[in-house]
């Protein structure tokens, strides 16, 4: 189970995926707290459980092996120590300050099995179930009407690409940009310390990013290139702190094409408005295309990291591959209506499981029908309901092992 993992490519055959179904998190949220948990509107969850079990399915039969972050916890928390480590990192990741509450929430949740703990820690643990074990009734006892939680519920969980990414054989952990998302990354950090799965991944780095930095704005071109998008989540303090462990310390990289898009949330990240579906061709919104802008990072004299902006992007994406052309394919037929309606359905959000085979979902006509005249090969699905959360294929999975070179 420990055999070396690596990603140093977009679209390369996938062979290994980290994935979350979606679970009682989703029940926990409410129409008043939907902004705050980065929701615009509540999945089904019945439902949104049978389309990611079939986004699962598809990635099995193209010859992907899908692993569950809930199982992997399961498994490094049947350790008492780890599972006691676990619970304290959570609890000191919240907002919660009263000793009392805090003591009574660990012992509460130390004495849970491993799928219980699992589940709540992502679920959410409301107040009323450790409310009778206290001595003492705190102010927040009397204000469950303003907030019912003493952790609260996780329900972007299942965009597993966020958490973080594998750059070659290092895992990158994410720097969550909003509150509502940081501890996410808590249970990431513990599988790769505690997991046979990861015993030959090792961390990037060590240290915690400056927020923030998330997997969605985070492309693998190749073993020299990175493209990482600026963006509503990821900082231009994030990128550069990144460079410099990447381009300058680590000489992981030799380059980082850095592409700025607008700070809007329809476009949060990178990848919901431009994704890599061949070895040389890319799928875009055509709403962004004269709305970014393209810089180039790479080592510079004195280890320091030199940017520069002479590229467009398809000059730095031709640079960085080494190819004599770069196709971008323009979502919804490159009308602009279809491109927009589409685009709120992530119809630019495709998951390539090999080169010209990508994973979309079923709903954006137009964009598929495009992809397909562009002879890429598409595998649809049905996200109905995943889609209210924000994400598509790619958003939902973060690969741990793709072939590379193809």
């Amino acid at each position: 189970m420990s055999e070396m993992m690596q990603v140093w490519s977009e679209v390369g055959q996938l062979k290994k995926v980290l994935l979350h179904r979606p679970g009682p998190e989703l029940k926990n949220l409410t129409p008043r707290y939907l902004e705050d948990l980065l929701f615009d509107e509540i999945p089904w969850l019945a439902k949104a459980q049978v389309e990611h079990d079939g986004f699962s399915q598809a990635l099995k039969d193209h010859g992907a092996e899908v692993f569950y972050i809930d199982n992997l916890l399961m498994d490094v928390v049947s350790d008492p120590e780890v599972k006691s480590a676990l619970i304290k990192k959570h609890l000191k990741a919240s907002p919660l300050i009263e000793t009392e509450v805090i003591d009574t929430i660990y012992n509460y949740l130390n004495n849970l099995k491993p799928e219980e703990l699992v589940s709540t820690l992502v679920a959410g643990l409301l107040k009323k179930e450790v409310q009778s074990l206290k001595q003492y009734t705190t102010l927040s006892d009397l204000t469950l009407d303003s907030y019912p939680f003493y952790l609260p519920p996780l329900p972007n969980m299942y965009f597993t690409r966020d958490h973080g990414a594998m750059v070659g054989d290092k895992l990158q952990v994410s720097s969550m940009f909003n509150p509502a998302r940081r501890l996410e990354t808590i249970f990431l950090r513990f599988i790769q310390k505690y997991h046979p799965l990861f015993r030959k991944v090792d961390l990037s780095y060590h240290e915690e990013i400056p927020y923030g930095i998330e997997g969605g704005d985070v492309l693998v071109l190749n073993e020299d290139t990175l493209a990482i998008g600026l963006s509503e989540r990821t900082t231009e303090e994030a990128i550069e702190w990144v460079a410099q462990k990447y381009l300058v310390q680590k000489e992981l990289v030799k380059q980082i094409i850095v592409v700025q898009i607008p700070t809007k949330r329809a476009y949060m990240h990178l990848d919901t408005v431009f994704t890599m579906v061949d070895r040389d061709k890319f799928l875009m919104y055509p709403g962004i295309r004269d709305a970014i802008n393209v810089y180039w990072l790479q080592k510079g004299k004195d280890d320091r990291v030199a940017a520069s902006n002479g590229y467009n992007l398809q000059g730095a994406l031709k640079a960085a591959l080494g190819v004599k052309q770069v196709e971008i394919i323009y979502s919804g037929a490159n009308d602009e209506i279809t491109a927009a309606r589409e685009q709120w359905g992530d119809s630019t959000n495709t998951l390539a499981v090999k080169p010209g085979v990508v994973i979309c979902y079923d709903r954006n006509e137009a964009t598929n029908d495009t992809l397909r005249r562009h002879g890429i090969e598409t595998i649809e699905i049905d996200g109905s309901e995943l889609v209210r959360g924000r994400g598509g294929p790619r958003c939902m999975s973060m690969p741990l092992d793709r072939e590379y070179p193809w």
